[in-house]
């Protein structure tokens, strides 16, 4: 579901039905090694 188009975080929430969470656990870990990229506005994309 993440690519490289930024999405809020709550649209990844309401489009994955995971839990808020699961969520940002999952994008912590992508941003932890360097698969996610957070844009200044509060967007999330995946890097590259």
């Amino acid at each position: 579901m993440l690519s490289n188009a930024p999405i809020t975080v709550d649209e990844l929430i309401r489009q994955s039905g995971a839990s808020a969470a699961a969520v940002h656990m999952a994008l912590l870990e992508l941003e932890l090694t360097g698969e996610l990229v957070r844009e200044a506005d509060g967007l999330v994309r995946r890097s590259g």
